[in-house]
């Protein structure tokens, strides 16, 4: 991911605070390991953190936020990981962003019955058209507005439908095997 909810996208590594400038003088910060033993440590590569990242740093990064807000849990974390191979294997192109498969992760867990309201405080949306940070805006019906905060689009137009589709369809393409089981974009928990 990227953003404030960064983290190494080959390990799930938390960045670190200290930032090292590049040749061009971008600011990247490192990975630093944690103390779980299955971790798989940073190897001090520079980075932001990535749109797309791999399975296992995504699978690290899921059970780091969990313990932050439960206590480890054997039962979900296989669960998740299975999960996350299905979401990954079925995700391509802009489809296989980390919001995308998070999202899609957090709606598999919680058919299955999962506590998953955590991991809003762990995503952050993107504009589905460029990557950008989104700008957040209440209307009167006291729905909420999802623009582009660079305006990609010259359009200033809402991009929350359009994530939620997304959403969606990755989850049926990962585990879509029986139409009840898909969820509906307005029935989505995590959007």
């Amino acid at each position: 991911m990227k953003g404030r909810h960064a983290f190494c996208p080959k390990s799930g590594a938390q960045l670190s605070d200290e930032v090292h400038y590049d040749e061009t003088g971008r600011a990247l910060r490192h990975g630093v390991g944690d103390d779980h033993a299955a971790k798989t440590q940073p190897n001090g590569e520079l980075t932001n953190g990535a749109l797309r990242s791999s399975k296992v740093a995504i699978f690290n990064y899921f059970r780091r936020c969990h313990q932050r807000h439960r206590d480890a849990d054997s039962s979900l974390y296989p669960k998740a990981a299975i999960a996350l191979s299905r979401l990954k294997r079925a995700a391509s192109g802009d489809v296989a962003w980390d919001m995308y498969v998070w999202l899609a992760l957090g709606e598999r867990l919680d058919q299955r019955g999962f506590d998953v309201h955590w991991m809003n405080a762990h995503v952050e949306l993107r504009c589905p058209r460029c990557g950008g940070r989104l700008k957040f805006e209440e209307v009167a019906d006291d729905g909420v507005v999802a623009t582009c905060g660079t305006d990609c689009t010259n359009d200033d137009g809402d991009h929350l439908d359009e994530i939620r589709q997304t959403v969606v369809d990755l989850y049926e393409g990962a585990f879509g095997t029986d139409a009840r089981d898909v969820p509906m974009t307005d029935e989505l928990t995590l959007l």
